[in-house]
């Protein structure tokens, strides 16, 4: 569903997006779709979906003695 019937399908508007365009401001940015599930979803630094993971030398694990 295009987000431009986000408000129509929440009874926020009485006219559909059809009956009566929104308009669009200078500043809006194009919609994305989700990506999640996707190869182009977000991975922050250390992600284990990270393909170049680089060991780390300021971690030594914990033994109990």
């Amino acid at each position: 569903v295009s987000p431009d019937w986000h408000g129509w399908l929440h009874h926020t508007w009485d006219e559909t997006p059809s009956e009566q365009p929104l308009s669009r401001k200078s500043w809006e940015k194009p919609h994305q779709e989700n990506l999640t599930g996707t190869e182009a979803a977000y991975a922050p630094t250390g992600s284990i979906r990270k393909t170049n993971l680089q060991a780390r030398s300021d971690y030594e694990a914990w033994r109990p003695e």
